[in-house]
């Protein structure tokens, strides 16, 4: 009976496996893929830290600003409503004689040693002196003042008392509309003034106070500039006497129409540069600045006054001063946040960094130590056929032995196909023998 072949199988309609090689290249690129994810991740965290951090110190600066604001309120406040309660007082005493101590000035120029017709009150007693202040009068100018000298001095009380409580207001006066005569406190001895403004009479003497640096405050609080008789700061400038920079706050004083003079009180700048020292802020510099932009205070001596405008379009921030023409002005470079929020954040960013380091190092210790000579032993075992076999690919020493293994049996394998092949070889070659010795004999026959 001939022999048949066995049927052949029929075929898979599976897609073959796939191979190692394939495997290591996808195992490859699922790594690179998850730690590209994990840095992205971790530099969106760092970038929505860095925000926040950001966001935190302008919300902190603004703050800042808002109390530096309040504080530097607080001695303008108090000077402006100095000079209002001395208004108060005067014009109360000019619509009412009856409050007014008509001898005062007689008795107070009694007391004096040898009384000075533009200086009644120089040469008084220095204790009384201390507390009554000082009155200069323009010995050209016609008219008794001593009637109209009574109604300001209902102010001096307040006057003593403001002085005591603010260190920094310099003077508080009145000043005669009709520009013959004043009244200062503290006191201003006569030659202490004539040697301050190198003047050589009381008439030259006054007629610089009247302008006063070019401020001029009989003009500018009275009716011409100022018919709201709302309070008027002044600008910045030099102090006649002490030299020192100061702004004036002004009032006008009124009897019913009439424009009597003005109440007036010069603070040292010295007090908003002690506020601004008493709160430093968190970053970033602060001055505050006149309408002309002139900077009359610095959180920072040392600092510069960039030139404005000073817009939140610039990166100022600004706050207007209750009842003056002056601005809180605050600069915080974008560069000086952005470090600083840098810097803030970096604890975060260092920890997240550290982690993502860590979770790539264990996964390519894990890789390198199991996936990776896994997948390496698969493909050496998928190609180790044929006559030629490599040697094993170098493994880390717990895969030795199994690289080892797969190399014998390779090796067992190909030793066994040779050895049945070269039999199948000598069969072959005894049959062809055989069938040729038969067809030998049957010739013979």
């Amino acid at each position: 009976m001939p022999l048949t072949a066995p049927p052949s199988p029929s075929p898979s309609s599976s897609a073959p496996p796939a191979g190692a090689t394939t495997l290591l290249r996808a195992q490859r690129t699922s790594l690179a893929l998850v730690l590209g994810g994990l840095t992205l991740a971790l530099l969106l965290g760092g970038w929505s830290v860095y925000s926040r951090q950001k966001s935190a110190l302008q919300w902190a600066l603004s703050a800042q600003g808002e109390q530096l604001q309040i504080a530097l309120n607080t001695p303008l406040d108090a000077a402006r409503q100095h000079v209002m309660g001395m208004r108060q007082s005067a014009e109360r005493n000019l619509r009412q004689p009856a409050f007014n101590d008509a001898g005062l000035a007689e008795r107070l120029e009694r007391r004096n040693l040898a009384p000075l017709r533009d200086a009644p009150w120089d040469r008084i007693p220095q204790d009384l002196a201390k507390d009554m202040g000082s009155v200069h009068v323009n010995p050209a100018s016609g008219g008794d003042y001593r009637r109209e000298l009574n109604a300001p001095l209902g102010a001096l009380g307040q006057a003593v008392a403001a002085h005591t409580q603010q260190q920094r207001l310099v003077w508080s006066y009145f000043y005669d509309a009709s520009q013959r005569w004043r009244w200062v406190y503290p006191a201003q001895a006569r030659d202490e003034l004539l040697a301050a403004t190198g003047k050589g009479d009381m008439g030259a003497a006054l007629a610089t106070l009247w302008d006063s640096a070019g401020t001029t405050p009989l003009l500018a609080a009275g009716p011409q500039r100022n018919l709201q008789k709302e309070p008027v700061w002044t600008a910045m400038h030099a102090d006649p006497v002490k030299k020192t920079p100061v702004v004036s706050v002004l009032v006008p004083v009124y009897l019913s129409d009439t424009y009597v003079g003005v109440m007036g009180a010069d603070l040292a700048l010295d007090a908003l540069t002690a506020v601004m020292q008493q709160h430093p802020l968190p970053l970033g510099q602060a001055w505050v600045v006149d309408t002309e932009g002139r900077a009359l205070a610095a959180s920072d001596s040392r600092a510069t006054l960039p030139a404005g405008p000073y817009t939140t379009e610039n990166g100022w921030m600004r706050y207007a001063l209750r009842g003056s023409p002056f601005s809180l002005v605050i600069y915080a470079p974008a560069s000086v946040v952005g470090t600083r929020a840098v810097t803030q954040a970096l604890p975060v960013l260092l920890t997240g960094l550290i982690g993502l380091l860590a979770t790539a190092g264990t996964a390519l210790w894990v890789t390198r130590r199991f996936a990776l000579p896994a997948l390496q032993l698969a493909d050496y075992v998928q190609n180790a056929e044929g006559p030629n076999i490599k040697r094993p690919p170098k493994a880390p020493a717990l895969w030795q032995p199994w690289f080892d293994r797969a190399a014998r049996a390779a090796i067992d394998r190909r030793d066994q196909v040779m050895h049945h092949h070269q039999r199948s070889n000598q069969l072959e070659k005894r049959v062809a023998q055989l069938e040729a010795q038969a067809r030998a004999s049957d010739s013979k026959t």
